[in-house]
Formats: structure tokens, C-alpha cells, sequence
């Protein structure tokens, strides 16, 4: 029974032998899938199939299916806009949000129950309160704590419903971290009772099934160790003065948060932290190892068998969720649209319309993954925006450092314009993309924004009274369709925005 304590991943879309032999290996209590394990609707249903007939009905099989920017299932589900789409649309009209969580919750939750699917590893409640944090953005709800915890609640509540258990993610909060867990180990400072832990004090309220914890040093809970292995964080904290009565899960001990550790050592101190589930998630020899040494524990130390036990049982609980009821609900696509529409803000200037009878510039870039938390991305563009935009603009693609040669044909594209529509994605980052802004803000006039990830990227955006900025938090159809209907002028977007920067 050691292997249940551990959840892998897979490195291909079907079992080969060798995947075939590693699963009998480590016998694992959970399987974790990426976009590398999916192809297609049908193709995904039969690896759920396959995975169980080789590890038994009571496999949890888990997947990162939060909609917006992290999504693994990118057909024959509904793409919902991502969290911060929804903490936007809160922020015009909470009521109707909180119900519109829950659907998505519901819609997403009996979708993935069809696909064989246990766990879904979302939502994230880390709290997005700094321009410069880093490997959040838009999967955050906002800075607002109390918002968060009830956007999360409500889709957790719907996925358990349809009997697919939440995970609420990343203990103790890591939205104001400025160093990605997956490349580093950063530190928080401050005290544990701020407002980043709001959401995981109330989890055990709100009947989440799983809390996981990210690689980080949180000063306030332990001054030395990673929560990852630290029991002052793990078990002192959350589990025993929060009351959190769950599965207490690892994130990937694969992740630079913990790569400069001893593996054998992040392995016995990630157990002896009381995690319940241990994450590895891509390579085979690690997964290997791994259960070699629960195995050394259990022969070893002897307390490791009641607090092996306790974990068993929080795990089997998991698999109650099963018998899901049917229940009648509506469009996936209509409630993601709606969410796009409310979500979509207007972040700074005048209103972000299209308007004259000149036709105006389309500068949009060749998308590109940001983060290894993404899977590459699947063939997404622009042309949904493109499209239904239609003649009212003249495109022109650009790559994301654009050459002097290429500002220079931008200016020139541009000048004969009614106006400049900028599409831009992590421009903070790049000074060639930061120059060409600020081109275009001084010889074009006219420039209407479009923000495609979370509103980080306003800290670049230049000063003048000509500069609209609008997004609708990401670069999904359901987000393109949404900018365009507001620059075509068919509903207002809303002007609040769900993150301050501190």
C-alpha cells in the first residue's frame, strides 16, 4: 500500500510497455496528466480506461484543468476564462459571479467526471498583489482575499457536486513571490495571519478536498525549511491550528524549488512534514526511487506506520466523490462567454472603441509560452480577434522582440490609420516590445491596448491621454471574442480592476 501515497505522471498519450512495466513498479495511488498525455476526447477516455485496468478501480487520476491560461484538455471541454476573468466580473456585480462560479464549477466538474477524471488540481487562491510577483498572474482571482476564498468555494462546491474533488492551491500563498517555485526557492517574509492565508484558514469550511503546498520558505511559519518539508508548516499549521481535515498533497518534487535538496531528503522530509500525497510528476527513475525509499521509512522508523495509516484513509475518502447524480445544466460555452464579457476591463484611458470610418491597425504577436506550469500552446492565435474584427482592421503579425526593421514597418502601417490596436503578451518584459509602445504612442495618436495575460503589464504601458488599455485576462477564443465585441462597441466593459499593487 506505499505506492498510494504516491501520484506520477506519465510521459505519453498511451501506455507503452515501459510505461506499462514503471506503473506495476511503483503502484501508484494516483496518476497526474499533462497536455503530452492527451490528443484528443476519445483518445483521453481510453487512457483512463487503460490506467485503471492496471492499477485497479480505486486509482485517483488528477489533472491541472483551470481554465484561462493552465488548461491540459484543450478540446471537447468547455475552456472557461480563468480566474482572474472571474475575480473581474466580481468586482461589477459579485452576486451574479459567485453563481457563475458555480456553474463552472458544475459545467467543468461533470465534464471531467465523464472523462474518468477524480481530482481536479484547481483553484488557485494565491492572492495577486505585486507587479513583479512571478508564476501566478492570471490564474489568481486578485488581490481580494475575502473574494477569493468565496470564488473559490463556489467552483470547488460545484466540482464536488458533480463528484470530482478541488485542490486548493499554493499553501501558504504565492502570489507575492518574485521567484517562480519552478525555477527557485523563494522566501516569504511577514506574519502567517495575513491576508495570503485567508483562503487556506477557511478551506476546512468551505469543504475543500485537498490543499497543496508550494516550495517556498514562509518565515513567519518556519524560519529554515521549505514548507514542502517543513512540519511546523505542514502539520503544526495547516493541518492541526487550521483544522484542515484533507489530502494534503506535495507540488511536484521535480520543481527548482527543491532541486538544490537531496531528492532522498526532500522525499523524507515532504512525509515527515505530513504530506499525504507526494508529487512526481516526469521522471521515471525519481518515481522509482521515490517509493524505495517510503519503503525504507516503513521498515525503518517506527512511527512511520500510523501517520502512513491516517494518510491512507484521508486518501481513500477521495474516492467517495464517484457517484455523481446527473443534473440538468446549462451551456458550458454560454456561461464561459458570459464570465469573458463581465471580466473584460477596461484598465486605463478613454473608452476602447473602434471608431471613425478609417480602417484602423491590428498589431498582434506570435503567441508563446511564458511558463513551464503551460503546456506549449496548441496551434493558439489571434484569429478569432482578427476575424471577427473583420474589415474594420488591417493586420499585421509581428514576433515578440520586434526587430528596428519592424517597428519602423508598424510606424509606417500605422500612420495612415484611424488608430492602433496593440496586442501584447508579457510586454514588461521585453525593451524592444516597450519601445515599439512607446513609437507608437508618440506618431501614431490613437492607440487602443489589449492586455492578452493579467494587468502586470500596465506598469510599461506609457502616459498619454490616447492610450486606452483593455483586457479580458488571457489569449483563449472566449477572451478574443469578448475584446472584440467591446471594441466593436457592443457592451461596456467594466473599469475596476481585481488586482492592487502594492
Amino acid at each position: 500500500m506505499i505506492g498510494q501515497r504516491l501520484w506520477i505522471g506519465i510521459p505519453e498519450p498511451t501506455i507503452s510497455e515501459q510505461t506499462h512495466q514503471q506503473l506495476l513498479s511503483v503502484k501508484p495511488g494516483g496518476v497526474i496528466l499533462f497536455g503530452r498525455n492527451i490528443d484528443s476526447h476519445a483518445q483521453l477516455s481510453q487512457l483512463v480506461i487503460d490506467l485503471r485496468s492496471i492499477l485497479g478501480p480505486s486509482l485517483l487520476i488528477s489533472i491541472d484543468q483551470e481554465g484561462g491560461r493552465v488548461v491540459r484538455i484543450p478540446d471537447g471541454v468547455t475552456l472557461f476564462p480563468g480566474n482572474l476573468a472571474l475575480g473581474a466580473a466580481a468586482r461589477r456585480d459579485r452576486k451574479r459571479s459567485l453563481e457563475l462560479a458555480r456553474l463552472q464549477g458544475q459545467i467543468s466538474g461533470k465534464e471531467l467526471r465523464e472523462l474518468g477524471i477524480d481530482v481536479n488540481l484547481s483553484p488557485c487562491v494565491d492572492l495577486l498583489c505585486s507587479s513583479d510577483a512571478r508564476g501566478i498572474g492570471s490564474r489568481s482571482f486578485g488581490s481580494d482575499p475575502e473574494l477569493t476564498l468565496a470564488l473559490a468555494t463556489e467552483i470547488g462546491s460545484g466540482h464536488r457536486e458533480q463528484g470530482v474533488q478541488d485542490c486548493w492551491k499554493h499553501f501558504p500563498g504565492i502570489g507575492r513571490v518574485k521567484v517562480d517555485p519552478h525555477f527557485g526557492l523563494p522566501r516569504i517574509p511577514g506574519q502567517a495571519s495575513d491576508d495570503h492565508m485567508v483562503p487556506f484558514r477557511a478551506a476546512a469550511n468551505a469543504g475543500a478536498s485537498m490543499v497543496m503546498t508550494s516550495h517556498v520558505v514562509a518565515e513567519a511559519l518556519d524560519l529554515e525549511n521549505p514548507v514542502t518539508t517543513s512540519r511546523l508548516a505542514v502539520t503544526d499549521h495547516l493541518r492541526i491550528e487550521l483544522g484542515f481535515p484533507g489530502v494534503i498533497i506535495t507540488d511536484c518534487l521535480e520543481m527548482g524549488g527543491v532541486s538544490g535538496f537531496d531528492f532522498e531528503q526532500v522525499i523524507i522530509g515532504a512525509t515527515n512534514a505530513g504530506h499525504d500525497a507526494l508529487l512526481v510528476s516526469h521522471t521515471p527513475e525519481l518515481q522509482i526511487r521515490a517509493r524505495q525509499i517510503l519503503e525504507q521509512m516503513q521498515s525503518t522508523d517506527s512511527t512511520f506506520d500510523k501517520t502512513h495509516q491516517d494518510s491512507l484513509q484521508r486518501l481513500n475518502r477521495l474516492e467517495g466523490g464517484r457517484a455523481a447524480e446527473p443534473s440538468r445544466l446549462p451551456s458550458g460555452a454560454q456561461v464561459a462567454q458570459e464570465i469573458a464579457r463581465a471580466g473584460t476591463t477596461l484598465l486605463s484611458g478613454p473608452p476602447a472603441r473602434i471608431e471613425g470610418d478609417g480602417q484602423w491597425l491590428l498589431v498582434v504577436p506570435r503567441l508563446q509560452t511564458r511558463s513551464p506550469v503551460e503546456d506549449p500552446l496548441r496551434g493558439e492565435d489571434l484569429s478569432i480577434l482578427e476575424s471577427r474584427l473583420g474589415k474594420q482592421v488591417d493586420c499585421l503579425k509581428i514576433d515578440f522582440d520586434a526587430d528596428d526593421e519592424m517597428i519602423g514597418k508598424v510606424i509606417e502601417r500605422g500612420r495612415p490609420a484611424a488608430g492602433v490596436i496593440m496586442v501584447l503578451q508579457g510586454f514588461r518584459h521585453s525593451e524592444r516590445t516597450r519601445a515599439l509602445v512607446q513609437a507608437l504612442a508618440r506618431e501614431n495618436g490613437r492607440l487602443i491596448i489589449v492586455l492578452l495575460e493579467d494587468p502586470r503589464d500596465l506598469v510599461a504601458v506609457p502616459a498619454g491621454d490616447q492610450i486606452s488599455v483593455i483586457t479580458a485576462f488571457g489569449f483563449r477564443p472566449v477572451h478574443q471574442a469578448a475584446v472584440a465585441s467591446a471594441l466593436m462597441g457592443e457592451f461596456e466593459p467594466s473599469d475596476q480592476s481585481p488586482v492592487q499593487f502594492s
